[in-house]
Order: C-alpha cells, then structure tokens, then sequence
C-alpha cells in the first residue's frame, strides 16, 4: 500500500472539487470498497456482518471505522489513523489514545467495549478500575484527559454516526465544559459540535477576545441553557454518562472526575 492506494493528488474533470478537497480520496475509497478490494471474503453475502456484529448499511460496519478511526488531530479536527489496527481497550489504557469501539458509543464505558470485544472476538479484558468499567469512556476523556484528548471528544461530539448511535440529550455539560477549555482549538471544535442542536445553531465564539470574555458568553448562552432546560439520557445510560433521573448532572462525579484533569502543556496548531 501507499498514499496512492486511497488518495490522488488532482481532483479529475468529472469529479467535483468540492467533495474531494475534503480528504483528497480516489473514487470509492470511502468506506468498505477502500478495504474489499484486497479482503474479497468479506463481500460475500453475510461475512461482512458476521464479521463486523452490525447491520451491514451502518457505520458499525465500515471497515474505515474500527481500523482506521478518527483518533488523530489535525487542522482543529480529528483525522483517521494512518496505522490500520484493531479496537483495544488495552491500547487505549497504555496510550490514552481513544479506541473505535467507545468513540462512537460515546455512552458506554471501557468496561462496555471490554465486554464486546471479549464476546465477540476473544480478545482478553484488561484490568480496570471503577470509573473505567462504569463511567462513558468519552466523559473520562473529555473530563480528565489531556488537551489532544479533549479536541478529540469535542470532534467525536459533533460526529453524525456517534451523535446517532449515542444519542444527544445529555451531551451539553459536555460541550459547554469544552467551551471553557484553557486551549483555543478545543473551544473551536467545541462551538462546531454545539451548533448542531438547534437553539444553538447561531452560537459562536470570538477567538480574539480574552479567554474569561470567551467563557462568560459561554456561561451566558450554552451553560445557562441546559442547566435550566436539565438534560436528558435513556434510562440504561443515566450512569455512565452522570445524568440523574431528574435530567441533572451528577455534580459529586463530575467534579471528581474534572479535579484529576490532566494539565500537562501540549502543542496543539491553533
């Protein structure tokens, strides 16, 4: 494989400049038909499903999606991962570095995709702790990660298949924590994700006004919003995600998890 393999430089006559800017792809190269042409069996009639555990239509089953996830920043946004491997609790307790599995079920915990991957595909479960096998691996990063990990919740936030798949009820103490982030490029993913609810959708941020300015519209606008409106999660993902039966946050764990907040400078391009 090389670049090539997937991407072309020059977008053709044919094609719309537009839709190829986005990721420079060659026809065809997103999604399965970018991975079927070398792994043939699984365009077999039922091997794809069978292999994946999900409907064979959905973003479950994009190939691109498990062995290539968005776990990369770049230009204020996730991009995929050039290293093609397989989802792993393991590898994300030893790198920090989020797994497919948990950055689309942004509700389900470590102990979740330990449990899945254990299931279906033997993989051994690692040792966790508490707060790893109960709590949303996506709040655990958001809240207590490093400023790389906290963009790339803020992206998987605004993410279509993850936004479908976990619902968005209870995301906004999320977004609004993220829009009173210390660093530039955390807040501006941020305000992308929370423009996509709709009393939001004319939401911004100055960038050139000072940091408390920044976040006293945010507690003006986002944060005074839903602690009025309360949020909302299904019953059997209140716990994981810290929302309690009356549509509060759960503001003993929240604040547990956000004193463990990992402060270590990092060099993100603004």
């Amino acid at each position: 494989m090389s670049c090539l393999s997937c991407h072309e430089m020059h977008v053709s006559s044919e094609r719309v400049a537009a839709g190829w800017a986005a990721d420079q792809l060659r026809p065809g190269m997103d999604g399965p038909p970018a991975c079927l042409a070398c792994h043939a069996r699984f365009a077999e009639p039922g091997a794809l499903g069978a292999h994946t555990h999900h409907a064979r239509a959905s973003s479950g089953s994009d190939c691109l999606n498990c062995h290539m996830p968005y776990t990369t920043y770049g230009l204020t946004k996730a991009i995929r991962s050039h290293k093609i491997t397989s989802p792993s609790v393991a590898a994300s307790l030893a790198t920090g570095r989020p797994n497919a599995c948990n950055q689309c079920h942004l509700d389900k915990s470590l102990g979740w995709a330990a449990e899945m991957l254990s299931e279906w595909y033997g993989v051994e479960r690692p040792q966790l702790d508490v707060d790893q096998a109960t709590t949303a691996a996506s709040v655990l990063w958001a809240l207590t990660g490093d400023a790389g990990q906290r963009g790339l919740m803020a992206w998987s936030l605004g993410w279509a298949p993850a936004r479908a798949v976990s619902g968005t009820g209870w995301m906004p103490y999320l977004e609004s924590t993220l829009l009173l982030d210390e660093y530039d490029a955390v807040r501006w993913i941020a305000m992308r994700a929370a423009r996509l609810e709709p009393r939001w959708k004319d939401f911004t941020l100055d960038p050139c006004q000072e940091l408390e300015e920044q976040r006293n519209h945010v507690r003006a606008t986002v944060l005074s919003d839903w602690l009025a409106a309360g949020l909302s999660a299904r019953e059997g993902q209140r716990e994981a995600v810290l929302v309690l039966p009356d549509g509060k946050l759960d503001e003993p764990r929240f604040r547990r998890l956000y004193a463990r907040r990992d402060n270590q400078p990092v060099t993100l391009s603004e």
